[in-house]
């Protein structure tokens, strides 16, 4: 559990393995789980350090994710390590590697955007030109047992 106000942005800058890692996290709702107190994060990391988030949210401020048996140890919540890691990506956004945002580049990727969206599925995916670079968003509803808590 947090002691944070809920919807506050924090950030964590702390190095990993050497290089930069930096996370921005607010906590979305704290909740009573099993006679244990958790929290509901949201975690957004600027950079892509191997296992950045886990890393950071169990060394760093001694709140591990709950199923996290790697980073967790000694600091388990109860029987709560059992029920799987529990970490979910509901959106990515990154710059597309091969193509810039020529025109017909973008247009045929909205294309293919629209035909993902009218499938019926819950998740979306977007492209857009920032400059001379072809962004693209992805987000998906959080699973069930996320976005009931």
């Amino acid at each position: 559990n947090l002691p944070l106000g809920e919807n506050q942005w924090q950030s964590t800058d702390v190095p990993l393995d050497g290089k930069s890692a930096i996370t921005h996290w607010r906590v979305l709702k704290n909740i009573q789980h099993n006679n244990t107190q958790l929290s509901l994060l949201e975690l957004k990391p600027k950079t892509g350090r191997y296992r950045q988030l886990r890393r950071h949210m169990a060394k760093i401020h001694g709140c591990p994710l709950v199923g996290d048996t790697v980073f967790a140890k000694g600091i388990e919540k109860g029987n709560n390590r059992y029920l799987g890691l529990f970490l979910c990506s509901s959106a990515v956004r990154f710059e597309h590697p091969c193509y810039g945002a020529s025109s017909d580049i973008v247009e045929r990727n909205r294309n293919a955007a629209a035909r993902l969206s009218s499938d019926g599925s819950s998740g979306r995916v977007t492209f857009r030109s920032k400059g001379d670079r072809l962004m693209v968003e992805a987000s998906i509803e959080l699973p069930r047992h996320f976005a009931d808590m």
